[in-house]
């Protein structure tokens, strides 16, 4: 919200220039633009240590073990596969969009993904993958590294 409402206050560096006529002279006022380095930094280092590591905690756990290997490689190639999507769309969705108007979607969709993880994903702490196993597919897990004759026993 904060880098969202920095963008609001642009302004073009050439006087009498409109915004939208304005090309690479637009600067944000200097308090804003101190703001929003800081916004941006606090930003990375929270996602870094809460809400990034997320998704690969949850493909570590959520498959079982005899397809968490493949399972796991392609989760990795569509969390890739859908940065690189967000890289390359930003110029497009700048301009449709505006850049306080892109980074207020962004907010939005980090609001419905939090609420999603909140209410949709089980808690994980203490348990083993076997347990995790057995939580999520409600059948017991078959241990793939016991030896044969124990798996009888």
């Amino acid at each position: 919200a904060l880098i969202g409402t920095a963008f609001l206050f642009r302004e073009c560096t050439e006087p009498g220039v409109s915004l939208a006529q304005c090309g690479d002279s637009v600067t944000s006022p200097h308090g804003w633009a101190l703001l929003t380095v800081f916004g941006l930094m606090l930003y990375v280092s929270g996602y870094q240590v809460s809400f990034g590591p997320i998704a690969w905690l949850m493909i570590s756990e959520v498959f079982p073990l005899r397809v968490r290997g493949a399972a796991f490689s392609i989760a990795a190639v569509v969390n890739f596969a859908s940065n690189i999507m967000m890289t390359l769309t930003a110029e497009v969705l700048q301009d449709a969009l505006t850049p306080s108007g892109v980074f207020f979607t962004y907010m939005g969709l980090a609001l419905v993904s939090l609420s999603f993880v909140n209410s949709m994903v089980p808690e994980t702490k203490g348990k083993t993958l076997e347990e995790i196993e057995r939580m999520m597919t409600d059948k017991p897990a078959k241990d793939y590294n016991a030896p044969e004759a124990m798996k009888r026993a």
